[in-house]
């Protein structure tokens, strides 16, 4: 209890990832994420190790849970941006062989979306175009977040919604990776 409420929250976020692998059913586990996280719960994701670190993904959910728990909404948004930025980095890296690599989320998102596109030319445009929309609401929601434009309660959907999206957006693309 001498923590801070983060590193805290953090700590049970990790006691809690173990619960999940010794005894999946006998614990709880989902509800107390979800008084933990003011209501975001999202599953564990199973990443093949060699597409793109496999903890990361889960490592930044748990820390980005932890943020929005502890009430920093602006660093969980950060952390969100720094998530998908390093996805697509990630994803870019693994489909185009080439030297050098922007490090911008936009430019990242475009060049994913692209890829896609010319890899599947059946998948509908609609998804492909969330890959780039997802990139300009996150980097927006960073660039533009002070708690004078999201105060309290909407700092806390915003982080909420900017979590979910960024999940959402990775999840879908590791099918293709």
């Amino acid at each position: 209890m001498d923590l801070e409420e983060g590193v805290r929250v953090r700590a049970v976020c990790v006691i809690l990832d173990e619960l999940e692998t010794v005894d999946g059913n006998g614990v709880p586990v989902s509800e107390i994420r979800k008084l933990l996280g003011g209501g975001t719960l999202a599953p564990n994701a199973t990443i093949p190790a060699d597409a793109w670190n496999a903890d990361r993904l889960n490592e930044y959910l748990s820390k980005i849970d932890a943020e929005i728990a502890a009430g920093e909404y602006e660093h969980s948004v950060t952390l969100s941006y720094t998530c998908l930025e390093g996805f697509y980095g990630a994803f870019v890296r693994a489909k185009y062989k080439q030297e050098t690599y922007s490090h911008e989320i936009i430019t990242l998102s475009k060049e994913v979306k692209a890829y896609l596109k010319n890899a599947i030319k059946d998948y509908p445009d609609e998804v492909l175009n969330g890959i780039t929309q997802a990139a300009h609401a996150v980097d927006k929601a960073r660039n533009q977040f002070s708690q004078s434009h999201f105060a309290s309660e909407a700092g806390s959907w915003l982080a909420t919604y900017v979590r979910d999206l960024v999940n959402t957006q990775i999840r879908l693309l590791l099918h293709f990776l």
